[in-house]
């Protein structure tokens, strides 16, 4: 009589499931984490707790405890690795691309301050305190910029020595805009080649109207420090739709990411739900989602690691 092939009773020592063969010690999917983790060339310490939360909680998010998606590099929900500190390698969660690109340079006690305070003015229209973001890192390049923004004062109108802008008075009456203005002027018509100009003018009356206010949290831009989390930046309203650009802060642009409005005031309401009465978040489907993470290295997964 044949014998048992040992696979079928030889289980993955992390999470129980069927193994891959009578070589390895991982199903498929533990396999392909542990081929991520070694090709990001985490410490031995770090891996070892990598794999103390996976054998206790599963592949569940560490922040928001959203069960993840193992397989599809292109789901908002895909696992992917976060510095639980940004920049520091002694502590490394998993969380979903989604979770991950919200939270970007921000402590877990400022990302949860800044869901709960951003949910907070969503609902009840209470004003966001600004705080010192400790890992901030984040840099609007400028030196282009500054080179050619010369350029945008000679325009087709008519120069009366106020800023066609913010109607400041202008120290060259020879100019269109003042020093601030013709910064988001200029972004507006050399980085962002692409827009209409309706577009434009759009956003530039947003500008007359409201001064440089973002437009998602009606809180005051930062329109001279690069480096600044509220510094003044260019946003699609839609992700990749050029009939409408609104201007908001730095950190604001990053968390919104891919997201549509709705969809980044849905998660935002959605995490201070799960963080204050532990209400599960319930996944929505993302219209404009494109991001894909890319595997770690080119290199070839073998089955028997």
């Amino acid at each position: 009589m044949l014998k048992h092939s040992p696979i079928r009773n030889k289980k993955c020592y992390i999470c129980g499931k069927r193994a891959l063969s009578d070589r390895s010690r991982y199903c498929l999917t533990c396999a392909r984490f542990a081929f991520r983790m070694k090709a990001r060339q985490f410490p031995p310490w770090v891996v070892k707790k990598i794999w103390e939360y996976v054998r206790k909680y599963g592949y569940v998010c560490y922040y928001t405890g959203m069960a993840l998606d193992m397989t599809d590099p292109r789901s908002p929900f895909y696992c992917v690795f976060d510095h639980w500190a940004p920049h520091d390698l002694s502590k490394i969660v998993i969380t979903s691309a989604l979770i991950n690109g919200m939270k970007s340079d921000l402590s877990e006690k400022e990302f949860w301050y800044y869901v709960r305070a951003l949910a907070h003015l969503r609902r009840n229209h209470v004003s966001v305190k600004k705080r010192k973001l400790r890992f901030w890192d984040h840099h609007y390049d400028l030196e282009e910029e500054n080179k050619n923004i010369l350029s945008i004062q000679t325009c087709s109108r008519p120069h009366t020595g106020i800023c066609d802008l913010c109607s400041k008075r202008l120290k060259n009456k020879l100019f269109t805009y003042c020093p601030t203005c013709v910064k988001i002027v200029y972004r507006l018509h050399h980085e962002a080649k692409h827009l209409p100009p309706e577009t434009i003018e759009d956003t530039l009356n947003y500008i007359r109207q409201e001064g440089f206010i973002c437009f998602y949290t009606k809180m005051k831009l930062d329109m001279k420090d690069p480096a600044s989390p509220w510094y003044c930046f260019l946003n699609h309203w839609k992700p990749g739709d050029v009939r409408k650009v609104v201007i908001t802060s730095a950190l604001i642009n990053v968390m919104k990411g891919a997201l549509t409005e709705d969809e980044f005031w849905y998660y935002i309401e959605a995490l201070a739900d799960y963080k204050d009465k532990g209400k599960p978040i319930v996944k929505k489907r993302l219209i404009c989602w494109n991001r894909l993470v890319r595997h770690d290295r080119k290199a070839k997964f073998r089955v028997n690691s």
